[in-house]
């Protein structure tokens, strides 16, 4: 079928946040055959995120479907058209390594960085909702005698120039102090972590992973929320509990009732 001849992409908030879960959970390929973009989660909120970015943009309404063995669903758009378009603003939206071990070079759209401050974060949101989450343990300190807390937010990613330009962004322009791991852009200091909740924060709706045997299907600003509240915790608070599953009942009890997954 023949394809509609596009208008150029202008930067937008739309644009962005599309970029955004391209780079987190999508791609966009192309080959001798065809040209894709996929998106892939368990999230119907972002799905339904990268499908309303696509009508808006492109005008494109109908998707292919498939859902694998867990439960994961792919939505993928063929047009050569609209791959072209964002891989002239993107070079590659490919994060994983090639074959011989390299990395490509991934380099977020310059617009991002000239944006306005709540567009930005808009888009930051959406890239953390997308491959990005809230830890939230607790651990036994010997040495100390208590209770700690282990709290951070990060973004997930194997891609060494996809997480140094996230960490860039998070610091010229919302003043945090991130750290960049071997996987990870973390987010640990309480300054930064109650600075992301008031400025990012999670799309609403998106829950945690089973990865977290604790807080598997609690919506990600849920347990922001619950992790801010720690802070105002007193080691005497603690005391009480004599070993960890207590205290996480206990910082379950202490949520406002939210529907959880089955």
């Amino acid at each position: 079928m023949e394809q509609e001849t596009l208008t150029k992409l202008e930067p937008s908030l739309d644009l962005g946040i599309l970029v955004g879960l391209l780079l987190t959970d999508g791609c966009v390929s192309f080959s001798s055959r065809s040209w894709r973009i996929t998106f892939s989660g368990k999230s119907e909120e972002l799905l339904g995120l990268f499908k309303q970015k696509m009508k808006s943009l492109f005008g494109i309404e109908k998707f292919s479907e498939r859902i694998d063995e867990f439960g994961v669903k792919s939505l993928q758009v063929r047009h050569k058209q609209v791959a072209g378009q964002l891989l002239s603003i993107v070079p590659t939206f490919r994060t994983k390594p090639f074959k011989d071990g390299t990395f490509p070079l991934v380099k977020l759209p310059e617009f991002f960085r000239t944006s306005p401050i709540n567009e930005l974060a808009r888009i930051m949101q959406a890239m953390f909702s997308a491959d990005g989450s809230i830890v939230l343990g607790v651990k036994w300190r010997k040495d100390k005698k208590m209770w700690v807390f282990t709290r951070r937010v990060c973004l997930t990613s194997v891609s060494k120039s996809l997480k140094e330009q996230v960490a860039q962004i998070l610091e010229e322009k919302f003043g945090m102090r991130p750290q960049i791991w071997k996987h990870d852009v973390v987010l640990e200091r309480k300054s930064d972590i109650i600075e992301f909740k008031r400025l990012i924060g999670f799309v609403e709706g998106v829950k945690i992973s089973k990865k977290s045997k604790i807080w598997d299907g609690f919506d990600k600003t849920q347990i922001l929320d619950l992790a801010i509240k720690t802070f105002d915790l007193k080691k005497k608070d603690l005391q009480r509990f004599k070993v960890r599953e207590e205290i996480i009942s206990f910082l379950k009890s202490s949520m406002a009732p939210v529907a959880v997954a089955s």
